[in-house]
């Protein structure tokens, strides 16, 4: 891999819409470290298989299951995996995992509670490191007990808490007080438009799951009790069995000022000086890595003018502020 910070693009098309194969050749000519591949049986091919077919085919320096759900796979069989891939490709994976609770309850399922989540993680970070410690094991969180618990057992987090640098300073700051030495992911959910209502279209797919990270944890996002309700509304609209696709928003809801304030805390759009500038915020911070969401309308459509505002971001000073306006 390159002395840059590495950045991937996460894979959650639909089975049949996409090969990740080809996903991946194409997030590597533009500039990308590789990708990695979502994991829902309902919408998308196998993870770990899909994993295995793009570090077999293409150069990517990175690749790896994002993120796997470990409500759905014992953490023997998980590490199994992991390991096996280690063997064949060495250095070259990276595996977030996570509770997933939206591909749990697509199942008819709960997804685990903190604590037997906590030891599924524990048994999967003993086997790997027993079997594959050049593997980089990072967990998925958004909330600050999640946060916590997963950097104290993987390697790393890889925190999903928006487009907010407020909350996720919050965020790293519970993840270093666990563990001063755990590695910081961000995923980021990102995409350039030129109008309002091409970010407005860009959003709908996400914005029903992002308002449901809002209203589960309102303290810690900072939603006020009186704006609890539309986040919560805008949250029941979102077709889960269909996320990440067209057919998961029925569109627009009747409370646009309340889509936007949802969109706005999750999903950055715009032209690239904003999200240029948001990078610049993660150097400030001090992130090992970024995961881009790959499924948001137009990533792929403005992929080279993506990754080359990511990389000048990044490779930039730090700002002294984000500038949170939309389209210039």
């Amino acid at each position: 891999m390159n002395a840059q910070l590495p950045v991937l693009m996460n894979i959650a098309r639909p089975r049949g819409e996409s090969d990740p194969v080809a996903l991946a050749q194409r997030a590597i000519a533009a500039g990308l470290d590789g990708i990695g591949v979502a994991d829902s049986p309902r919408l998308f091919s196998d993870c770990l298989i899909e994993t295995e077919r793009v570090l077999s085919r293409t150069d990517a320096a990175l690749a790896g299951p994002c993120v796997l759900s470990m409500g759905l796979r014992h953490p023997v069989t998980v590490g199994n995996a992991i390991a096996s891939l280690e063997s064949h490709h060495p250095g070259r994976v990276l595996a977030v995992v996570g509770r997933g609770e939206s591909s749990v309850r697509n199942e008819g399922m709960s997804p685990p509670n903190l604590r037997d989540y906590e030891n599924s993680l524990h048994q999967l970070h003993q086997y790997v490191t027993e079997r594959a410690p050049s593997t980089q094991l990072i967990g998925a969180a958004s909330g600050p007990q999640t946060i916590g618990m997963t950097a104290r057992t993987l390697d790393g987090v890889m925190i999903d808490v928006g487009a907010d640098l407020c909350t996720l300073h919050k965020a790293v700051d519970v993840a270093r007080e666990a563990s001063p030495t755990t590695h910081i992911w961000v995923f980021v959910r990102a995409t350039l438009t030129d109008t309002d209502a091409a970010a407005i279209a860009a959003a709908l797919p996400l914005l029903g799951s992002c308002a449901a990270r809002l209203q589960a944890s309102a303290e810690w996002y900072g939603v006020s009790p009186k704006d609890l309700a539309a986040v919560t509304a805008v949250a029941a609209a979102h077709n889960y069995r269909r996320h990440g696709t067209a057919e998961a928003s029925a569109g627009a809801s009747a409370n646009q000022e309340m889509d936007g304030f949802v969109r706005e805390r999750f999903i950055i759009t715009g032209g690239r000086r904003r999200l240029e500038d948001y990078m610049r915020g993660l150097t400030a911070i001090g992130v090992d890595g970024v995961m881009l969401a790959g499924g948001l309308e137009g990533v792929l459509e403005r992929l080279d003018e993506i990754t080359s505002a990511i990389r000048t971001g990044l490779s930039d000073q730090p700002a002294l502020g984000v500038d949170a306006g939309a389209h210039g």
